[in-house]
């Protein structure tokens, strides 16, 4: 009896439950603020360059650069993490993608912006995400109780893709009004303010682990955490196939700004199009995913969204030969529907299962891991697409990872490890 009333009481949270929770809410505005930034970033960035240096294999390039601190200090970051407050952490580093950012926009908009800037920036700003990122989901599984992670993740997901769908709205006005190097300041500055409100989140102060942290230490604590993703087939499991999707989504993820310019042969409002209306999908996503968890399980709705990503990344491939018809405009926000209304419903089940099978002692270093693992495919990914892009056409390169995203969800109804999401 006491159970069925248990989940009875589970049965009825929703999104209004989610609106009690202060501290998390301080977080996820946080959030929404530095996601408006960056979605103006990415559209003044990705123009900026693609038109200055006129090469889809820079983007590529650079999107690969972007991927190596993710891959490389991951693997150490989330041990490093474990001795540090987790919330000092997250801001510090929002602290030092603001600086760098805005550090880049000076440098424009005083016309001493060179190629070599661009790497190393975006290298050290990699490198900060690749400390936060093992601190952030600590901190969030510390905002909300374990009862209500499915509707937290989902409203965290949708407050973000509210304001990227605002920046993505706002950024041609920014940019045509302002310029780009104050599209690009202004990302910096939600960096700073995302900071500054992660600052007063008031959270229960953590017991951090008192050992010297001398270099034994850390590899035998690194070696621990390896141990316990590899143990769990599980989150073993998750890694592998986020790593592999990660590769796959390459040329979508870095050749939006080449695929609009070349293959559609339209102007910047096109990626806006795209772009808002993959975050409306997003949305929409976001907000039935925890309810169709009730009704699927977590693999089930893996291998769905899977589907509707491999349609629409296939069918985007094909846009090029009816670029001049009536027909572009509805085909290509149908395949960011499909797209972005899958990425919540994939989302979703991975980030409660690692957060809900993963004990808190091990979390930070695990996601580290995960990351690092999930995201070595994308340094080589960008390689990779770099290269072969100087051979096979951008559509063609998109048909063939659609296809190639495809068979991977496919393989995964026969992967039983995911049976226990």
């Amino acid at each position: 009896m006491k159970e069925n009333n248990n989940a009875s009481v589970e049965e009825k949270i929703g999104y209004k439950d989610i609106i009690r929770e202060k501290e998390f809410i301080k977080y996820l505005i946080s959030k929404m603020i530095s996601r408006f930034g960056d979605s103006i970033d990415v559209i003044a960035y990705g123009w900026m360059v693609f038109k200055l240096t006129g090469s889809a294999a820079m983007l590529a390039t650079l999107f690969a650069v972007n991927g190596i601190p993710s891959f490389v200090f991951n693997i150490f970051t989330g041990v490093v993490v474990s001795y540090w407050d987790k919330k000092k952490v997250v801001y510090l580093c929002d602290y030092a993608r603001g600086l760098i950012v805005l550090g880049t926009a000076i440098l424009f908009m005083t016309g001493n912006l060179e190629t070599w800037h661009l790497f190393v920036f975006t290298f050290l700003n990699s490198t900060f995400e690749a400390f936060r990122s093992p601190a952030a989901m600590p901190l969030f599984k510390k905002l909300v109780p374990a009862k209500k992670y499915d509707y937290a993740v989902s409203a965290d997901s949708m407050g973000a893709t509210l304001m990227e769908l605002v920046g993505y709205g706002a950024a041609g006005v920014i940019i045509g009004t302002l310029g780009v190097g104050c599209a690009i300041a202004i990302d910096a500055g939600t960096f700073l303010v995302s900071g500054i409100m992660i600052s007063f989140i008031k959270v229960e102060k953590e017991e951090l682990q008192k050992v010297k942290k001398a270099v034994n230490q850390y590899s035998k604590d690194l070696i621990d955490g390896f141990k316990y993703v590899v143990k769990d087939k599980t989150v073993f499991n998750i890694c592998i196939f986020a790593g592999i999707f990660n590769l796959f989504l390459v040329p979508f993820n870095s050749l939006q700004v080449a695929y609009v310019d070349t293959i559609l042969e339209k102007k910047p409002v096109v990626l806006s199009i795209m772009s808002v209306t993959f975050l409306i999908a997003m949305m929409l996503g976001g907000f039935i995913a925890p309810i169709l968890k009730k009704r699927l399980s977590g693999k089930k709705m893996i291998v769905l969204s899977g589907l509707l990503i491999s349609i629409g990344y296939v069918a985007l491939s094909q846009l090029g030969k009816i670029n001049q018809s009536n027909y572009l405009y509805p085909a290509l926000i149908s395949s960011c529907i499909l797209m972005g209304t899958a990425i919540p419903i994939l989302n979703l089940p991975i980030k409660v299962g690692i957060m809900t099978k993963i004990e808190g002692e091990y979390l930070p270093r695990s996601i580290s891991l995960i990351n690092a693992l999930a995201l070595s495919m994308t340094p080589i990914g960008g390689a990779i697409v770099g290269f072969i892009i100087l051979f096979i056409s951008l559509d063609n390169i998109y048909l063939i990872f659609g296809i190639a995203t495809l068979l991977l969800f496919l393989v995964q109804i026969f992967n039983k490890p995911l049976d226990e999401l």
